[in-house]
């Protein structure tokens, strides 16, 4: 039985069996941890003999134990002889629940576990973490072990979600789903049955995506009330109060005058104190209670949180304005978005929205009376609405905060972020030219407000891959100390993309790294999504640079921090960011576990670019196994829409892999000759570095080492590119070792285990024998890939050239004469020569026959 996110505890359990020093294994936990699925795992693995408690017979002697009784037996010493006798030597008694067995049954337990060769091993369900009396003294029994089974942590909870579901599942449902069952199996489990059967889940090609908020399991609606039945006044009242927010402090508890009603809650089972604030057992209570007010009596509880947090001090300014609004209270537009800058700022993106919303409700008394708020809860609003993955609402609230605001600096930082919006959050560059010349056209030549427009502009030429243009605008701009900070946050990713794009990836990180040093400082001012994005940013530059672990590192900080702070769009770009790291170090699960994750994100979100990029880090981690990706990937990466961009080099990558990973390798290397071209014409240093390294990895080395010599590539992992490309044109094992070790430092086993294993092939004797033992080395550290540096046996000479083997490739793949000559550009007759020529030397004569020598077919 696959033991879900629990096979270090069952690995436990089995050894505590076979530990001759244990007589009893107790498994214990709150209710809903998997207790009872773990205890059915070990009873599948050893011989055992299954008992149940059950509470409800606790009165009624050796009740757990009744079905290995003859019913007719009535002397209680026989009974339990026929027990024991049931319960042969070598086998274990799991008994599930065993606080729940009668007093009989639990004495016969333990004696079953006194016997030789008998183990009893048992679960048993804590409260708190304290173990229930009726068995504390064989808890504490040196004989006994104790194995504490905890709610899953996050990353444990996404395993179970993506094993229920059958699938990659989008990481805000897990969070969701984290946040309201606090890990536990059992509520997991209630949770998603209710979603999938309400319809709140959707799977689309990708994985699954919300549709609609995950409603509470039923039989929890109908469990709370029953457990508040008969309860006194001031524990309904207690739980009423804390079903406004699910946890309070003590501090609020007692201010408010409800310790006598939570304790009630506490000795029934419903709420526990953690430390030093009080939560409902089951997360999801204070949501089946909430529900079930009305909304007078809502309003009314929260009037009397709202009249304890501000007694207390310091009282929370964000969280007193959101109950002020909850409990129906009017609310200045002033207070409301210093509010909504704070929770911005802390991350807590829906407050943000929440409150900036609330703000621009009062139209049109605050664009009259206070325009300056207005214009900064339009941002506030539309910017963590293109954060949270809806970037058409943002273009909305920005145009029509546009369409209020008379130019001025006000409506420029508007226009500013409109087309940042329209640009990463649409996909639409003509369109975000076309706001920015709309706008631009409001403004007399020489308006203080150029420099806003002058670092949009950049911000798109290095989004559309003109790095040159974009550094000579952004320079005119200077420092952008007196920008406001979103605005320097675009300068300097702008600049980062451009110096990453030209090769000058050191520079690259400097800046990003600088503007974070800055962002840590700002207080309000910076939002969790400025935040985020400079990480993602940082993460890119560095992967560039050859810093594999720390831009993996980089990026699942961003990942992370995006995670808990709601924000969609750079929890789709951080998860691909290191998804690219993994896969350039060589990890090729990781790699595509994270591709995965920005994958279901994206496509939900309707991020082009990101889907592209993830796609592309899926097919090369396929093709690097040597397995052929979905056809449904490929597809996408050849259709037009998945050429936007800056990253639109990391496609030729896939798609080269792509084919390679299908025997086509001629085409693999034609494909990355292709994309190393328009990299050149694009000057996209970096990528074009990139490309020809995959060109080596191939055996493609014509012209690799004095085109990697030209480009002004000042990196780590440029260098070792080059001493690759050199060793391998020369046949230099030295040269070669030193790349492996240049490589390896930069982070990558697998690029270093090609090195090592190109050098094995050139040297001789014991060098020959310690580079190929390195190779081994490295790449068993990534599962031992088999690219074709690490193939042991040398590439066999091919009798085809390299044209002819295309040319018979794409014949083999059912194109026809006229179609390879318009792929490849040569004349029909030109076609008909390499193919004749290609036939005479393998000794065939049609296409039929080509599959025979290892040209495969579509």
């Amino acid at each position: 039985m696959t033991m879900i996110g629990r096979a270090g505890e069952f690995s436990a359990v089995l050894a505590a069996v076979h530990d001759p020093q244990a007589d009893v294994v107790l498994v214990t936990g709150e209710a809903g941890v998997g207790k009872t699925r773990l205890l059915d795992a070990v009873s599948t693995a050893v011989p055992a003999v299954r008992a149940w408690g059950t509470r409800g017979l606790s009165h009624v002697p050796l009740a757990a134990l009744a079905h290995l009784v003859d019913p007719a037996t009535t002397s209680l010493p026989e009974m339990v002889a026929q027990v024991l006798r049931a319960i042969p030597a070598g086998t274990v008694l799991a008994v599930d629940d065993l606080d729940g067995c009668d007093e009989v049954s639990l004495a016969v337990a333990v004696r079953v576990a006194r016997d030789a060769g008998r183990t009893l091993v048992a679960t048993v369900r804590t409260a708190d973490g304290r173990v229930p009396p009726a068995v504390a003294e064989l808890a504490a029994s040196s004989n006994t072990v104790l194995l504490p089974i905890a709610p899953f942590d996050r990353t444990r909870t996404e395993e179970l979600v993506d094993a229920l579901l059958d699938g990659p599942v989008d990481a805000g449902i897990v969070d969701d789903v984290w946040r309201r069952t606090g890990g536990n199996a059992l509520f997991v489990t209630q949770l998603l049955d209710g979603a999938r059967r309400s319809g709140a889940l959707h799977r689309s090609a990708v994985g699954w995506h919300a549709v609609g908020p995950l409603p509470v399991p039923t039989g929890l609606r109908s469990l709370l009330p029953a457990r508040l039945a008969g309860l006194p006044d001031d524990a309904v009242a207690a739980a009423r109060f804390l079903a406004a927010t699910g946890r309070a402090h003590d501090d609020e508890i007692a201010q408010a005058g409800h310790v006598a009603g939570t304790e009630h809650l506490v000795a029934h089972g419903i709420a526990v104190w953690a430390a030093e604030t009080v939560r409902f057992v089951h997360p999801l209570f204070a949501e089946v209670l909430w529900e079930g007010l009305s909304p007078a009596r809502r309003r009314a509880v929260l009037r009397e949180h709202l009249a304890v947090v501000r007694s207390l001090a310091p009282h929370d300014h964000v969280r007193c304005t959101v109950l002020s609004l909850d409990a129906g209270e009017a609310a200045q537009p002033g207070p409301l978005l210093a509010a909504a800058r704070v929770a911005a700022a802390g991350g807590a993106t829906d407050v943000a929205v929440r409150l900036a919303r609330a703000c621009l409700d009062r139209v049109p008394e605050v664009w009259t009376a206070h325009p300056e708020v207005a214009v900064g809860a339009a941002l506030v609003l539309a910017v963590n609405l293109w954060e949270t993955g809806r970037a058409e609402e943002a273009v909305a609230v920005l145009r029509d905060a546009l369409g209020r605001t008379p130019p001025g600096r006000d409506a420029a930082l508007l226009a500013v972020t409109l087309h940042k919006v329209v640009l990463w959050g649409c996909h639409d560059l003509p369109a975000a030219r076309d706001v920015l010349r709309q706008q631009s056209a409001r403004y007399p030549a020489g308006a203080p407000v150029g420099a806003l427009f002058a670092v949009a502009e950049a911000d798109a030429l290095a989004y559309a891959g003109f790095p040159d243009e974009a550094l000579a605008l952004a320079s005119g701009v200077g420092d952008g100390t007196t920008l406001p900070l979103p605005v320097r946050t675009m300068l300097a990713t702008s600049r980062s993309n451009a110096l990453a794009h030209l090769g000058r990836t050191g520079e690259a990180v400097a800046v990003v790294e600088a503007l974070l040093d800055q962002v840590t400082a700002a207080g309000p001012e910076a939002t969790a999504g400025t935040r985020d994005k400079l990480l993602v940013y940082a993460s890119h530059a560095l992967r560039e640079h050859g810093r594999l672990d720390d831009a993996a590192r980089t990026a699942e900080r961003a990942y992370h921090g995006a995670l808990a702070d709601g924000v969609v769009f750079e929890r789709a770009w951080a998860a691909v960011c290191v998804g690219a790291a993994r896969l350039q170090a060589g990890h090729l699960d990781e790699a595509t576990l994270w591709a995965r994750r920005s994958l279901v994100t994206s496509v939900a979100a309707g991020m082009t670019d990101c889907t592209r990029v993830s796609l592309s880090v899926l097919t090369v981690a396929h093709g690097s196994r040597g397995l052929a990706p979905e056809q449904a990937w490929v597809t996408h990466l050849r259709s037009p829409e998945a050429g936007l961009g800056f990253l639109r080099h990391t496609v030729p990558i896939a798609l080269g892999w792509a084919a390679y990973a299908e025997g086509r390798h001629a085409l693999a290397c034609d494909l990355l000759r292709q994309g190393q071209a328009r990299a050149a014409r694009d000057r996209a240093v970096a990528a074009e570095s990139w490309i020809l390294h995959e060109r080596l990895r191939m055996h493609d080395t014509t012209g690799v080492r004095v085109r990697l010599a030209s480009l002004a590539v000042g990196s780590p992992v440029g260098a070792a590119r080059l001493a690759l490309a050199t060793g391998l044109e020369r046949a230099c094992p030295e040269t070669l070792l030193a790349a492996a070790a240049a490589f390896e430092a930069a982070g990558s086993p697998l690029y270093a285990a090609e090195a090592a294993a190109a050098a094995s092939r050139c040297a001789s004797g014991r060098a020959a024998a310690a580079a190929r033992r390195r190779a081994d080395e490295l790449a068993h550290q990534v599962g031992d890939p088999p690219t074709p540096l690490l193939r042991r046996s040398p590439v066999p000479a091919d009798p085809l050239t390299s044209r002819e083997r295309l040319v018979a490739e794409l014949a083999a793949g059912g194109a026809s004469n006229a179609e390879i000559a318009g792929r490849l550009v040569l004349s029909v007759r030109t076609v008909e020569n390499h193919l004749s020529r290609a036939y005479a030397k393998l000794g065939i004569s049609s296409r039929a026959d080509l599959a025979r020598y290892g040209i495969p077919r579509r």
